[in-house]
């Protein structure tokens, strides 16, 4: 029987308790046929984690009957040669008996690997993604603590990655794995913890904290890191169109955008509209989600605010929308939609017809369609690389005025965000806020700063306008006069207030 394993024999060597021997090793997506792995490890190697007795207790017993009990529901059904992960992802087509039992078995096979005798620092591209979306690796244990604890009676915590590449914290009862097509906003499962009372009792009676507060010291992180290898190499190359084509032409929608405000307003009301339609669950109103909350998606990739209700102004995603349907509409022999080269009126007609078809196709593109997977990839860089620029804009101007001067604020969501505030600064004792862009290009013209921007051009209510790129000069602007023109803010040249180098 092949057993689902970690990467590699000299992996092996270094983890292995010496009541074992060393063994091949598979990926998680790998796993072949159904069987009971073997413990990576001796009872007593994690004794500053769990006893000896429990973790003997736990495998023999519990593990292990998990994997008989699957195994003669499966042969009563006659379902024959079956993979372990595939009966997990595909659990509606099972009954409850095999259900429970399957999720047992791949639950604590992944489990036996997640935990090392050796001590292990986070580290690798899953400590990297924690640190960046959680602010902090505290705050990551802060938030896996807090849910761990929340959980009332059986289950297990998990450190998930999902369809639109973001990590998520998220809980499961009984046996239930995030992997399964039950589970609402599941997830592929990085990092878990056996919440089961069988699993720390023993050691820890009715400490149940204790054990989740010990669980840090026995992680091994290169498994962790390895599944998530694993799973981000295969996207990458199931990817169905190069990179370059989904920036092809981009600049012609940005210009739709700034210069066609029939289109953009159509637009977005489209895809708000597709939105609350497709979603209605996680749609709320004005002040619905929390108090001064905007009408959007919530609690869609993350919890809190999405970044999807960043679609309905983003140029680039409209592109993806429109290139997609146009295969679609190719293939079912029907005219495709034509932003380029028409004219104004005639590019009305065609978002027109964009929102009839997003009436027809909205269902299949906004829950889980590659299409979906693009456009959430798409707003997550762009997002992060938003909070990137924000953090290094304040970072110049804290160099330059003082520590304290610059203070990134509203994030996704917030009250500060909607107004469009990315930044506070304070000159000579006066608080303003301000909006903050990255750099195309720059140059003057007749008295005016001429400045393309990566993003949408629009009037924003701020007392300051900043421009700058990573490791680039930041320029601060008054926010007074400020004019537009084919995608691009024209600003008065005497408005330049500093320039950080």
């Amino acid at each position: 029987m092949k057993s689902l394993n970690i990467v590699s024999e000299s992996l092996v060597s270094r983890i292995l308790g010496e009541d074992t021997q060393p063994e091949t090793k598979f990926f998680i997506n790998e796993m072949k046929t159904i069987g009971i792995d073997k413990l990576p490890y001796g009872y007593a190697s994690l004794r500053r984690f769990i006893d000896p007795e429990t973790m003997k207790f736990h495998y023999q017993k519990h593990y292990k009957g998990y994997v008989k009990k699957l195994n003669s529901a499966l042969r009563k059904k006659d379902y024959g040669d079956v993979e372990l992960e595939n009966i997990v992802k595909q659990i509606s087509k099972y009954n409850t008996t095999i259900r429970n039992n399957a999720g047992g078995a791949f639950n604590h096979a992944l489990f036996w690997k997640m935990l090392s005798p050796t001590p292990q620092k986070p580290s690798g591209e899953v400590f990297e993604k924690i640190v960046k979306q959680f602010g902090t690796y505290r705050n990551f244990k802060t938030k896996f603590e807090e849910i761990s604890k929340k959980r009332f009676g059986s289950g297990w915590c998990w450190l998930v990655l999902t369809d639109t590449g973001r990590l998520k914290v998220m809980s499961t009862s009984n046996q239930d794995n995030p992997l399964m097509n039950i589970i609402n906003q599941g997830g592929f499962p990085l990092l878990g913890l056996d919440l089961w009372e069988h699993a720390y009792y023993l050691k820890y009676q009715n400490k149940r904290d204790e054990y989740i507060e010990n669980f840090w010291e026995v992680i091994n992180w290169e498994f962790v890191n390895e599944l998530y290898k694993s799973k981000t190499e295969k996207k990458l190359n199931e990817s169905i169109s190069p990179k370059k084509l989904l920036y092809e032409n981009v600049s012609d929608y940005s210009d739709i955008f700034s210069n066609n405000k029939n289109v953009l307003w159509t637009y977005r009301r489209c895809i708000d509209n597709t939105l609350k339609r497709v979603l209605p669950d996680k749609w709320y109103e004005n002040n619905q989600y929390s108090e001064g909350s905007s009408s959007g998606i919530y609690g869609l990739e993350q919890e809190g605010r999405s970044v999807i209700n960043k679609l309905n102004t983003n140029y680039i995603g409209f592109k993806i929308l429109v290139d997609d349907l146009n295969v679609v509409l190719l293939k079912l022999n029907k005219p495709t939609l034509n932003f380029i080269g028409v004219t104004p009126s005639q590019q009305v007609e065609e978002i027109n017809k964009f929102c009839s078809y997003m009436e027809f196709f909205g269902e299949r593109i906004f829950k889980g369609s590659k299409t979906l997977d693009k456009i959430m990839k798409l707003l997550n860089r762009t997002h992060d690389k938003g909070g990137q620029l924000e953090e290094y804009v304040a970072k110049k101007i804290n160099q330059e005025f003082g520590e304290g001067t610059a203070t990134v604020v509203g994030s996704l969501g917030s009250k500060e965000d909607f107004a469009g505030t990315d930044l506070t600064v304070n000159f000579d004792n006066k608080i303003q806020n301000a909006q903050i862009k990255p750099i195309l290009s720059m140059e003057v013209i007749d008295g005016f700063y001429n400045i393309k921007i990566k993003g949408f051009v629009k009037k924003f209510n701020t007392d300051l306008l900043i421009f700058s790129n990573i490791n680039k000069e930041v320029y601060i602007f008054k926010n007074k006069t400020v004019a537009f023109s084919s995608s691009m803010f024209k600003i008065p040249t005497q408005d330049l207030i500093y320039t950080v180098n």
